[in-house]
């Protein structure tokens, strides 16, 4: 049964993984792609926000508060994972500026393709990580899907248009599978007496004040623009779960590894649910000003 549970899993997180990938592709356009070049200086206080800062924030807050090394290795793995396909819909809802958050999450996914396999190494101490099982991971699940369905996008729009519901759709789904199957695992087992523990109020309170803080490290750096700065804050506190799915299942067994990241994707959903709600109230009670910034 423990296999079955496990077999189910690792399949839920591919289908979640390519899933994701493509129904982002299959709504990118070539101009939403270029948009964040426009703005070179917003791009790289983006691209140093999420690849320099939100990783020091993660090993400042593990160095105050001493993580078990596989929940510490779960932390550093969702903090080096930047571009977050879900992105682009959340600064639809809160009525962001999406046509940079289209570009941006573009810019950011290809950059964590880059950046996980170099730097996880170093920034995980005494984990090993194999940089080419890695690199070839990202690439084939993450790169490949989106370079296949950028094409599809461009070169057939109205089938773009049709299967991108579907594609969507499974997408949602296979992440509540995936929450579901691992929980259902570690709080029947014997792991859920000492994950629970090593959890705890700690493992909490880490999850917690690193959305929270990644959150507000985009926020203070967006710009006097608040659209773009809410990009960035989302940019930043959205981490990107498929890559970091992706890297454990090329380098890791352990699944206490695994249960940070959900715990950490959950919360970050909960928490940015709870702050575009209320963007999007304020937006709705200050009415429109003007013409949206569109790149």
């Amino acid at each position: 049964m423990e296999n079955l549970f496990f077999d189910i899993g690792n399949y839920a997180i591919w289908i979640f993984v390519v899933s994701s990938i493509a129904a982002m592709g299959l709504n990118l356009t070539v101009r939403e792609v270029l948009a964040p070049w426009k703005k070179k200086q917003l791009l790289v206080i983006s691209l140093i926000a999420n690849f320099v800062l939100v990783p020091a924030f993660a090993l400042l807050i593990i160095t105050i508060i001493p993580l078990e090394p596989a929940l510490a290795a779960g932390l550093m793995l969702i903090a080096a994972a930047a571009g977050a396909p879900s992105l682009p819909k959340a600064m639809d809802i809160v009525g962001g500026n999406v046509a940079y958050a289209v570009g941006l999450t573009m810019v950011l996914i290809l950059a964590t393709i880059v950046f996980m396999p170099i730097m996880l190494p170093f920034l995980i101490g005494g984990v090993t990580v194999d940089q080419s099982s890695t690199a070839l991971y990202l690439v084939v699940f993450m790169l490949a899907p989106l370079i296949i369905t950028m094409a599809i996008r461009a070169w057939a729009p109205r089938v773009a248009k049709r299967i991108y519901p579907v594609v969507d759709r499974v997408s949602d789904l296979s992440i509540i599978a995936i929450l579901l199957i691992y929980t259902l695992y570690l709080f029947t087992s014997d792991f859920s007496m000492r994950a629970g523990a090593l959890l705890g109020l700690e493992g909490t309170l880490v999850a917690a004040l690193f959305i929270l803080g990644s959150f507000g490290i985009g926020y203070l750096l967006g710009g006097p623009d608040p659209r773009n700065r809410e990009v960035l804050a989302f940019g930043t506190g959205f981490r990107n779960v498929s890559a970091a799915l992706v890297v454990i299942s090329a380098n890791f067994t352990n699944p206490q590894i695994l249960f940070m990241i959900l715990v950490i994707a959950a919360f970050g959903i909960v928490f940015m649910m709870i702050i575009g709600g209320w963007l999007y109230r304020r937006k709705k009670r200050e009415g429109p000003r003007g013409t949206p910034d569109v790149l």
